[in-house]
């Protein structure tokens, strides 16, 4: 059994959540101690224990230790199992990171997995889910992950209630990820809203446009308010931005007197700074990468936008678990390159 410590580096709830996946994917029972105790308060909140709940139906794991506010939890996976899952976070818990545990778990079913899931789709401190569909899924689906996310109903902050279907279908191998660099020309994104006027999508999307094309950049950004059946709980906005050729995307959440053009400016800023450093992977999709990029086949190769102590959290676990071989060419905080010789995992094995 491997120990880990749930203190170390950033110390928060990522850590929880790849050591799990790698668990469950190698076969590896662990312990986790000192769980979130970077956070304040520390320990499990619902939306974690609800992840390992998913985590260990999935890969028919036995966990010990779950429960709200537990510092320390051991799971013991034994085989992951194909088949239809749903499952209710509560309230706007992220479904975005939720699924950042149990969709590398699910690549390595026999069979394809289906999961609908409710919960937050668009909250503070974890990508929206068009994010995870428009950018990191997009990464997966280079590296021969066969993903795909349907959003039927939006959640925001605090009622969430937002309803998401994601599929994933079993393949062989995970191939290692080189994305070439391209000139970047257009910008794509998508500016929605819920139980507000339809002017706010329209002027958070005029606002990064404007900020887009002021950079020479063209843009097509798709414009939402959510009505009707789709209508949210909760009022709530937010704009998702991305390359058309490039892994690179940036985020704003809107917030009770926050005006729609900051938010709208605020992402196209984000994401023309992150253009300019020349850089072909996003800083949260490059943590995103660090785990299938250590099971993938052959080397990985890509540069970051930015190094965080997020990446560098993810490549730790990822060198505790699997005999990869990482190199980082940069400083934290600044732009950085990421190699990684995977071992390449075999789903079949």
């Amino acid at each position: 059994m491997l120990e880990i410590d749930g203190s170390m580096m950033e110390g928060g709830g990522q850590l929880l959540r790849m050591a799990t996946t790698y668990s469950a994917v190698l076969g590896e029972p662990i312990r986790v101690l000192n769980i979130r105790a970077g956070r304040k308060p520390s320990g499990l909140k619902p939306q974690h224990l609800k992840t390992l709940e998913a985590a260990a139906e999935i890969s028919g794991a036995d966990l010990k230790g779950g429960k709200v506010n537990s510092n320390e939890i051991e799971f013991y996976p034994r085989h992951i199992k194909g088949g239809k899952y749903k499952y209710d976070i509560g309230t706007a818990g992220s479904i975005s990171l939720f699924l950042q545990c149990v969709i590398p778990i699910s690549a390595f079913a026999e069979e394809p997995v289906e999961i609908s899931i409710r919960g937050g789709t668009a909250v503070k401190w974890s990508p929206p889910v068009s994010f995870l569909s428009h950018v990191v899924w997009e990464a997966f689906r280079e590296m021969g992950l066969e993903c795909n996310l349907e959003i039927k109903r939006h959640g925001f902050y605090p009622k969430g209630g937002g309803e998401v279907s994601a599929t994933i279908k079993n393949n062989t191998n995970i191939w290692c990820f080189n994305p070439p660099h391209r000139d970047i020309k257009t910008i794509r994104g998508i500016s929605i809203c819920g139980k507000l006027p339809a002017h706010v999508a329209e002027r958070q999307a005029k606002s990064a446009s404007n900020q887009l094309l002021e950079e020479g950049f063209s843009t097509d950004i798709q414009v939402e308010s959510l009505n009707e059946k789709a209508e949210p709980y909760s009022p709530g906005s937010v704009i998702t931005l991305w390359t058309e050729d490039m892994y690179l995307g940036a985020d704003s959440l809107g917030e009770k007197g926050k005006p729609a053009e900051i938010v709208g400016k605020e992402a196209a800023v984000s994401l023309i700074r992150q253009i300019k450093t020349g850089a072909e992977v996003d800083l949260h999709t490059c943590d995103h990468l660090i785990l299938p990029c250590s099971l993938a086949r052959g080397t990985s190769d890509f540069k970051t936008s930015k190094l965080t102590l997020h990446t560098l959290t993810a490549i730790e676990l990822a060198e505790i678990f699997t005999d990869a071989e990482f190199e980082t060419k940069g400083t934290l905080g600044k732009t950085a390159e990421v190699t990684c010789k995977g071992i390449g995992l075999n789903k079949q094995q």
